[in-house]
Order: C-alpha cells, then structure tokens, then sequence
C-alpha cells in the first residue's frame, strides 16, 4: 500500500526497524557461541550449518516447548481426541517434555547470558 500498512490497516513490520536490528544482534550473539562451541569439540562452525540447527532465542527450554505445542496444536489436538470430564485431568507436563528433548539429543541449548538460552537442533556437521 505504500503507506506502512497491510490492507488490513496492521503496520507493515519494518525490516530494517529497531527490532529487526535487534533480532539480527541476538542471532550474531548465537552465532558466535554456538561456533565457539563447535570448535572446541572440533566440528564444523560453517554459518550455512549454523543456518540448519539453529531454533531460536527462548528465556526457557519450557518456553521452547510451549511454543512446539502450540506449532503442531497438541492442545487442540487432545481436546479433540479426550471428552470432558477426562480432558481436563490430561495435560502435557511441559518441563518433563524439555528434559526429554534433551536427553534423547533432539535439541541442546546453549546459555544465553543474561538471560536466556539458544536453541539448537542435534544435528552435527
């Protein structure tokens, strides 16, 4: 439209705008820990894997997950499979989910100080 709007009136985001930049500064940060940590094991820091395993920012590996059951739906997914009144005594224990994608090395975080963790698939190149 031309005017920094969708056809909806929503703001168009701005790619080069203050989050933008901010979001590519976090990625950097990620960047450089996770190559520091490749290197240390001796594997390859190429930006093109980096590219391939690299998930996102996330304050917690809770906050990880919550956003993977919100991705596939698995709250509307069991709503649907579990009537009332037994829907409401099953639930996805998110922090025992965490552990378990770790644990069987699907993801591996990396601390992302001060605050946060960086997510990563297991995938070594």
């Amino acid at each position: 439209m031309g005017n920094g709007r969708s056809a909806n009136g929503r703001p168009i985001p701005d790619d080069e705008g203050p989050v933008a930049r901010i979001t590519a500064a976090i990625r950097e940060l990620a960047y450089a820990s996770w190559a520091h940590y490749q290197a240390e094991l001796d594997r390859d820091t190429s930006r093109a894997l980096f590219e391939r395993v690299y998930l996102g920012h996330y304050s917690t590996i809770d906050t990880y997950v919550i956003k993977l059951i919100d991705d596939y739906g698995l709250d509307v997914k069991l709503d649907e499979a579990i009537a009332e009144p037994f829907r409401s005594h099953v639930d996805i224990d998110v922090s025992a989910f965490g552990r378990a994608l770790v644990a069987s090395a699907t993801i591996y975080t990396l601390l992302a100080a001060p605050v946060g963790v960086w997510v990563f698939t297991e995938e070594i190149g």
